[in-house]
C-alpha cells in the first residue's frame, strides 16, 4: 500500500488512463496536455514502432511515444484524435516528449492519491518513475544506422 511517507512530497498529481493502469504523474512533470488530431502526425521511419512520430504545436516540436505499445506491445490503431501528457524540463532525461495515454482523468491533490490508492489494487497503478524504467534506454536509439564511410 502507498504511505504518505513512500511518496516523494509533490502537492498534486495528475492521473490519466491506458487501458486497465491508472498512470499517476506528479504534475510538476507535466507541461501541457495535448488534444493532437492524427493527421498532424508527422511519422519518423527508422526508430522504435512505439514512437509514433512529430508533431508541432504552438512552434514547439514534440516526440510521442506510444506507451500501448511500448508497455504491451499492442500494434494498437491511432485514432483520430490523441490525448498526450507532454513531459515538463524538470524530466531532463526526456523532458518535451509527448506519452499517448487513453484519457486524462483528474488532477488530484496527494492526500485525495492516498485515499484512492488504498481503494484500488496496486497492480492498477503505474507511478510516473515505474514508468520511465519501463521505457527503456534504446526507445530513442535509431534501429537503422550506417556510418558514412
Amino acid at each position: 500500500m502507498i504511505t504518505q511517507d513512500s511518496l516523494p512530497s509533490y502537492s498534486r498529481y495528475v492521473l490519466a488512463s491506458l487501458d486497465h493502469l491508472q498512470l499517476v504523474f506528479p504534475d510538476v512533470f507535466v507541461a501541457e496536455i495535448m488534444i493532437v488530431e492524427r493527421s498532424e502526425l508527422l511519422p519518423i521511419p527508422f526508430f522504435n514502432p512505439s514512437i509514433l512520430g512529430l508533431v508541432q504545436q504552438q512552434g514547439v516540436i514534440t516526440p510521442l511515444v506510444s506507451l500501448k505499445r511500448a508497455l504491451q506491445g499492442i500494434k494498437a490503431l491511432v485514432p483520430e484524435k490523441i490525448t498526450v501528457v507532454r513531459l515538463s524540463e524538470e524530466l531532463e532525461e526526456i523532458a518535451g516528449a509527448g506519452l499517448v495515454v487513453d484519457r486524462v482523468i483528474s488532477s488530484v491533490t496527494s492526500d485525495q492519491y492516498l485515499q484512492l490508492s488504498s481503494e484500488v489494487k496496486q497492480s492498477e497503478y503505474l507511478r510516473l518513475e515505474g514508468l520511465l524504467t519501463r521505457l527503456g534506454e534504446t526507445l530513442w536509439e535509431p534501429l537503422r544506422w550506417h556510418p558514412l564511410s
